[in-house]
C-alpha cells in the first residue's frame, strides 16, 4: 500500500494565509474624472468690456464656446472684464465678438408729449382760452364734429424716452359745466402709455409709437355720473398735432389732443 506524503505543517499555514490575503483584498476604486480639462491646448484670455455691460455679453460668448469641460467665460462688472478659457479657435471667436456687440449704445431722444383734454358742447362754456397750437386743431373739430363750443379742460406735459415701461398720471379737469357764469365742474382723470418706440416712416423721418394710450375720466359721483374713456395705439410725426379719439360725455364730448416733439 502507497503512503501519500504529508505536506510540511508550516507551508501549509502559509499557503492559508496568503490565499485568505488574496480573497479579501477590495476591488480597485475607479479615479473620479477630474472637473477640468487637462488638454494642453487650452488658453486663458481677459477681454476689456468699454462698453456694454459685461454679464450680458458674457452670456453671448458662452454659446461661441467649444463646450468641453473646462472651457469658462466669467465676467467682472467691477472691472468691466470678461475671462475665457478655452481653445484659441475659440478664443478668436469671441474676440470678434466682442469688437461687433461692445459698441456704443445709440442714445434714446427725450420725447416731450403735449396733451390737451377738450370738452365740446352746444351749452355755453367754450369762453376759456385756447393754446395758439390748438387754432388749427379746432377749425378742423368744428368742421367735423357737430359742436359749437370747446373748452380746455386740461392740459398735461409729459416727457419720456423709448420704453417698454407703462407711465401713468392723473389729476383734475375743471370745466363749465352749463352756462357762462355756472359753478365749475371737476371731473378726475387718469390716463396710460404703454411701450413707447421711435420708428422711420416711410420717408425715414422719426416717429413715435404708442402701442396703447388709455383716458378715462368721469364726473362727480352721483345718479347722473358720467365716465368717458378713450383707448388707442398711435404714430406721432415730430410736432404733429393728432386728436386721438372722440367720447360722449351726455350732451357733451371728450376730445383728446396730443403732440409729440423731439427735444434736441
Amino acid at each position: 500500500m502507497k503512503t501519500l506524503k504529508r505536506m510540511p505543517v508550516t507551508l501549509a499555514i502559509l499557503l492559508s494565509i496568503v490565499s485568505v490575503s488574496f480573497a479579501q483584498q477590495p476591488a480597485a476604486t475607479p479615479r473620479p474624472e477630474p472637473d477640468y480639462v487637462t488638454e494642453k491646448g487650452f488658453k486663458s484670455q481677459i477681454f476689456d468690456v468699454k462698453y456694454r455691460d459685461a454679464a450680458s455679453l458674457a452670456q453671448v460668448l458662452r454659446n461661441l464656446g467649444s463646450g468641453f469641460k473646462g472651457a469658462t467665460v466669467q465676467s467682472n462688472s467691477e472691472f468691466k472684464t470678461i475671462t475665457v478659457r478655452d481653445f484659441p479657435e475659440n478664443l478668436a471667436t469671441m474676440e470678434e465678438a466682442i469688437k461687433r456687440l461692445d459698441t456704443p449704445a445709440t442714445p434714446r431722444p427725450n420725447i416731450e408729449l403735449h396733451m390737451h383734454v377738450l370738452i365740446a358742447s352746444n351749452t355755453g362754456g367754450g369762453n376759456s382760452e385756447m393754446p395758439a397750437e390748438l387754432r388749427d386743431v379746432l377749425t378742423q373739430l368744428r368742421g367735423t364734429l357737430n359742436y359749437r363750443n370747446y373748452e380746455l379742460a386740461a392740459s398735461v406735459v409729459q416727457r419720456l424716452t423709448a420704453t417698454e415701461r407703462m407711465l401713468q398720471g392723473s389729476g383734475t379737469a375743471e370745466l363749465v359745466s352749463g352756462t357762462a357764469g355756472t359753478a365749475n365742474t371737476s371731473m378726475p382723470y387718469e390716463y396710460y402709455i404703454n411701450n413707447v418706440s421711435i420708428v422711420q416712416d416711410v420717408s425715414g423721418g422719426p416717429n413715435v409709437r404708442i402701442s396703447e394710450f388709455s383716458f378715462n375720466t368721469s364726473s362727480p359721483a352721483g345718479a347722473d355720473r358720467d365716465r368717458a374713456r378713450i383707448q388707442t395705439a398711435l404714430n406721432l410725426r415730430d410736432g404733429e398735432k393728432v386728436v386721438v379719439g372722440t367720447a360722449a360725455l351726455r350732451n357733451r364730448a371728450l376730445v383728446i389732443v396730443l403732440t409729440a416733439s423731439f427735444i434736441k
